[in-house]
């Protein structure tokens, strides 16, 4: 590690940045399962290491020389342009009034412990104007506080070192109450997400000063999303709505209002006549048109907060939301059924639909490939069947693609929940394959014809059930087939079993084969999702 520095200068700022953003990769899926206000969207993380990433890619493009001013410019640009989401767009306002006033009180650089507080409070100002129902208990007052006891260190004498660590102290500390200090926290047992992420800032800050290593751990996942034993009243606005607006500072007060009458969670960050904009709102278009009044939109995202929740509740905590923007890779997953699709789309997949019966073509997965948000591609083809055209489609698009050769929806679900979009395609494709090879497949469903089978014969409309792709079972009532094979199957290694409902069970009958799945692997945790699949009543996976 680094010796400390006595001066901030603008390399001791790049080793901030770029030890901020490891931070928030290290820390992305416990802040994601810690977002419970004001919306469960559960992608804090995602979206403040995305915001970083964009800062530090900036940085990167810059002279190693360049001068405070310069690089102050290349950071708040780069953070306007790559904020997502309401996290991310605050964390744009908050590098901004850090790097402006820097810029402003040093331009040369170096910058002492004076301009550093001086700089801390300017970025919780810039916050606190930027969002237009400032709420206490977030991270408006962790930055409030560390900026107030950054400059009482500089009223003391305190050097730059003791300053930034001063900062660290009292945003850790204001990180603790804000579980007391909002009741949706207090009720799940959590500090709040974005908050935590700037102590990761003021880690970052007294880490590369004082010349020794991050001390914020990872801590425990939280909800998800959702609070255990409260019941959640429903979303007030369903939209979130992003664009990037040039338009003359002086129109930015009236939009503001406008703004501020259709929807809350509302920012809006940026000067010199660039701004992003976020509001959560039910009227999307007039959102959008308020912008379009005001100066000229591009840029433009619209999130169904609903489906989000929706998808978050199907897919359970240990299958979090992952955000695809601006990724290392990218990930396509073939599936039938509409639940079985917003399970994968919630793990990041663009989903190609098909499966038994109607195996999709080349040409579909080569299309939802170049669909794919980044040049690197993990396909999973979820099923024996679509395996060659899998493969051929790899070899028929210009994209680096990664076929896992998954020949099962449960396999494909473990392997999907692997997934880090953040990560080489070599990386994902090695762990993806694991968590596939490590899940074994149940398949129940009624035989379509009279058939003699390696278990004895079967007539028409019997129950079958299928382990690993080979039939193990003929007869009885689909919950005696499916927890007799689960109890053949499971081992001391498995950890979770995951059931999937297709489209025909009745809510009666698939109650009874969760009962008896369920008896036959009380130790393991259970999933259960409506997958709506057709062909496969049930479909079970051990990992």
């Amino acid at each position: 590690m680094a010796t400390a520095v006595e001066t901030l200068d603008g390399q001791a700022l790049r080793d901030v940045m770029v030890r901020f953003s490891l931070a928030l990769e290290r820390h992305r899926d416990e802040l994601n399962s810690l977002n419970v206000y004001p919306v469960p969207d559960g992608d804090t993380g995602t979206n403040m290491h995305l915001t970083q990433r964009s800062v530090v890619e900036a940085i990167d493009r810059l002279s190693p020389d360049a001068p405070m001013t310069e690089l102050g410019r290349g950071v708040a640009e780069a953070a306007l342009m790559g904020a997502r989401g309401n996290s991310g767009v605050i964390l744009a306002q908050v590098l901004r009034g850090l790097f402006e006033r820097l810029g402003a009180s040093v331009p040369d650089g170096p910058a002492g412990s004076a301009h550093l507080a001086d700089a801390l409070a300017a970025a919780a100002d810039e916050a606190y104007r930027a969002v237009a129902r400032p709420m206490e208990g977030t991270v408006l007052t962790v930055l409030s506080d560390g900026a107030r006891a950054a400059r009482d260190a500089v009223r003391k004498g305190a050097d730059l070192r003791a300053v930034a660590e001063a900062a660290l102290e009292a945003a850790r500390t204001s990180l603790e109450r804000t579980r007391e200090v909002l009741p949706e926290l207090r009720a799940a047992g959590v500090v709040d997400a974005g908050a935590k992420g700037v102590v990761l800032l003021f880690d970052a800050l007294a880490s590369v000063l004082g010349g020794r290593p991050l001390t914020v751990e990872v801590g425990p996942s939280g909800p998800v999303g959702h609070v255990g034993g409260v019941d959640r009243p429903p979303l007030s606005f369903r939209h979130e709505v992003m664009y990037l607006l040039e338009a003359a500072d002086d129109r930015i007060p009236s939009l503001t209002e406008r703004l501020d009458g259709l929807g809350d969670s509302l920012v809006v960050v940026g000067g010199g006549g660039m701004f992003k904009v976020h509001v959560h709102t039910n009227e999307p278009d007039r959102a959008v048109d308020a912008g379009r009044e005001a100066g000229s939109v591009r840029d433009v995202q619209v999130i169904d907060l609903e489906d989000q929740v929706a998808d978050q509740c199907v897919a359970g905590q240990a299958r979090a939301v992952r955000v695809a923007e601006h990724q290392a890779t990218a990930m396509v997953a073939v599936a039938d059924g509409d639940g079985l699709a917003r399970i994968f789309r919630s793990l990041g997949a663009v989903v190609v639909r098909g499966g038994p019966g109607r195996n999709p073509s080349v040409g579909d997965l080569v299309e939802a490939v170049e669909a794919a948000p980044s040049p690197a591609v993990v396909l999973l083809p979820n099923h024996p069947n679509v395996l060659p055209a899998a493969e051929r489609a790899a070899g028929a698009t210009g994209k680096d693609v990664r076929v896992v050769p998954t020949r099962s929806i449960p396999a494909g679900l473990a392997s999907a929940a692997a997934f880090n979009p953040m990560a080489p395609p070599e990386q994902n494709e090695e762990d993806m394959a694991e968590a596939a090879a490590a899940t074994a497949t149940i398949e129940v469903t009624r035989a379509v014809r009279d058939a003699e089978t390696p278990k004895g014969a079967v007539r028409t409309g019997d129950w079958l059930g299928l382990a690993n792709g080979e039939v193990e079972a003929v007869g009885g009532a689909p919950g005696e087939v499916a927890s007799g094979l689960v109890a053949a199957l499971r081992t001391g290694a498995h950890e979770v079993l995951t059931l999937v409902v297709g489209a025909e069970p009745s809510e009666r009958e698939a109650a009874a084969v969760e009962e008896a799945v369920r008896a036959a692997a009380s130790d393991l945790r259970v999933e259960v999702h409506r997958g709506g699949q057709p062909h496969y009543a049930y479909l079970i996976g051990l990992e």
